[in-house]
């Protein structure tokens, strides 16, 4: 009887059929589900036990007018995954860290900070008035020099140094630390 034809019946019928059955229809299936899941065939093979051990002992809970026998299946196969990889977090010595980190020169802390600054700098240059976006684009992401942001934005190169000091302090508001970066 095919896997199908068993959840069929047991709808129908609302009749649970013997666990023996279920199991020998459904193992593959439920092994084939947690490998896809998970790096080792030894993991799968454990968890696959554990689905199935966990239904043969609440097999009596299971109600067939609930649920077909797969999705009950599948519901404690998940259940049971992500139990297992809860299990398997790894913890990190912050000591270790620390030692990493002071060991780099700081590089990967500064790497990480300056991905921060980015996420908060490209939010708040998208907040900026087009003519003030314009001159900080320019000025420090295409190293454009002063007199070539005036030609660009045709103002005087004193006033593109305002805008600019105006621009950055209004970021510096919102991004904190932003003239160390720039």
């Amino acid at each position: 009887m095919r896997t199908a034809d068993l959840d069929a019946q047991a709808t129908v019928l609302r009749e649970k059929p013997p666990f023996e059955t279920v199991y020998d229809r459904y193992y593959f299936n439920v092994f084939r589900y947690v490998s896809k899941h998970l790096d080792s065939r030894q993991d799968a093979e454990d968890l696959a036990g554990e689905v199935f051990l966990y239904c043969y002992e609440h097999y009596a809970d299971y109600d067939p007018e609930k649920s077909a026998v797969s999705t009950w299946l599948y519901l404690v196969a998940n259940s049971r995954l992500k139990n297992h990889y809860r299990g398997r977090r790894e913890w990190v010595d912050m000591e270790e860290v620390q030692d990493f980190l002071a060991a780099e020169g700081g590089e990967l802390e500064r790497s990480v900070w300056l991905e921060q600054l980015r996420g908060e700098l490209g939010k708040a240059l998208a907040q900026l008035p087009e003519r003030q976006r314009r001159a900080v684009v320019m000025r420090f992401f295409e190293e454009r020099d002063y007199a070539e942001i005036a030609a660009a934005l045709d103002t005087s190169e004193g006033n593109v140094r305002v805008i600019l000091s105006r621009t950055l302090d209004k970021l510096e508001g919102q991004c904190g630390a932003l003239r160390s970066f720039l």
